[in-house]
């Protein structure tokens, strides 16, 4: 069986009419034949087109053979036979993924267990924090790299929570799945978290984590404006009333950020504004907006909110008026949109994936017993078009040396016609 890389080169074959067609046209000499008078000639018609068969069939069939190897080694063929699906088995195709997250120890190791699993017929490497992101980029790996025994090797010291058995799925069926842990994980971790505005200043949490469970202590390090990036519009008599939203929206606290992201909030009933904006461009805006469409406590107070982008701010418009009771509500949702409260540090999980779940993780290797499934990508090493275009230099040489012995004995019956 013949599997073509590049199918569309066949297309090509339509040059073999080249070399039929010089041959068919080929002007032919006539012999001069002397005679004493042309009396003694029978009169004839004379055909202004005839056909003719092609002249030097031999050194015809030899260029024909010589466009159909160059148009099929173009093509890039694959032959498929028992010896190269033996030959694919007996290789490994091998993707190594390596975590580099912060906290991960000892970092020495883990890069020695990687270049030791490098040693393949093919390896690539993928560093990242992100392990379910590394196995996608593995899978789309795969579908580029030359057919074998395809394996994953992950290195990494499984904290929880860094990995799970169902982002395996990601992986081509038949891909094995191997673990190697490297270094282990301290008894207890301490993390200082962003500081958290609210309740009348700036509060600095620090985090204990032991593997029996996990302690915040909270010392409060300054007083300043809980939101100042967070303005609002609305009806002038209203005014007090937003100001007292704003402070019970901020009193649950107010995660540390970018102050130059900064957000318009217009209640119903405020002045109207002939500028319009326009849409959101800002990624941050974008995120923003998102999170505030899935918000439970929108979705709670039954109020709708649209947002636009003006004057580099992202605006935020309700139905509901800063004097309702769902207006802190509303407030509030916007500042868990643009700066979400983080209590959490993956890297200062202490507790690691057990080995008996890392052994259910494991999955043997498929042996190859059948030929891959187009598109036949990454074939390219395998494709057997070097013999072609090695025939077609070879029938070359041949053609070249029929032609020049064809002229040489043109030339020597002339030489005795003489």
């Amino acid at each position: 069986m013949i599997r073509w890389l590049a199918p569309a080169a066949l297309a090509a074959a339509v040059l073999l009419a080249g070399p039929i067609l010089v041959h068919m046209l080929l002007r032919r000499n006539a012999r001069r034949v002397i005679f004493p008078a042309i009396q003694f000639l029978q009169a004839s018609r004379a055909a202004a087109v005839r056909f003719r068969r092609p002249s030097d069939a031999g050194l015809m069939i030899l260029r024909l053979a010589i466009v159909a190897a160059a148009v099929a080694a173009a093509a890039q063929p694959v032959l498929i036979a028992r010896w190269r699906m033996a030959q694919w088995d007996a290789r490994t195709i091998r993707a190594v993924i390596v975590d580099t997250r912060p906290g991960t120890a000892p970092r020495d190791d883990a890069i020695r267990l990687a270049e030791e699993e490098m040693r393949a017929f093919k390896a690539q490497r993928f560093s990242g924090e992100d392990l379910p992101g590394a196995l996608a980029r593995a899978a789309a790996w795969f579908a580029q790299a030359p057919p074998g025994r395809r394996e994953v090797v992950v290195v990494s010291d499984f904290r929880k929570g860094s990995l799970d058995g169902q982002d395996f799925g990601v992986l081509p069926s038949g891909v094995g799945v191997r673990t190697i842990r490297a270094g282990t994980q301290p008894a207890a971790r301490e993390v200082t978290l962003p500081t958290v505005s609210g309740r009348g200043g700036a509060w600095q949490p620090s985090m204990r984590v032991e593997r029996g469970g996990t302690a915040v202590t909270w010392t409060r390090t300054s007083a300043g404006p809980a939101a100042s990036w967070l303005s609002t519009a609305q009806a002038p008599e209203e005014a007090p009333a937003a100001e007292r939203a704003l402070k019970v929206a901020a009193a649950f606290g107010v995660a540390a950020g970018d102050d130059t992201r900064r957000v318009h909030v217009r209640f119903a009933g405020a002045p109207a504004d002939s500028r319009t904006g326009g849409a959101l461009r800002a990624s941050w805006m974008v995120d923003s907006a998102l999170a505030l469409r899935r918000s439970r406590l929108l979705h709670e107070a039954n109020a709708a909110v649209t947002t636009r982008e003006l004057d580099g701010r992202l605006v935020v418009e309700t139905t509901v008026r800063a004097a309702s009771a769902e207006a802190a509500a509303i407030l509030r949702a916007v500042v868990l949109a643009v700066r979400p409260a983080s209590m959490a540090d993956r890297a200062a999980e202490v507790t690691t994936v057990s080995d008996a779940e890392l052994a259910a993780w494991r999955k043997d290797v498929a042996p190859v017993s059948a030929p891959p499934a187009d598109p036949f990508d990454g074939f390219v090493s395998d494709s057997d078009a070097r013999w072609l275009w090695l025939a077609a230099l070879a029938l070359l040489g041949v053609e070249t040396w029929a032609r020049r012995a064809r002229e040489r004995t043109g030339r020597i019956e002339v030489r005795d016609a003489a």
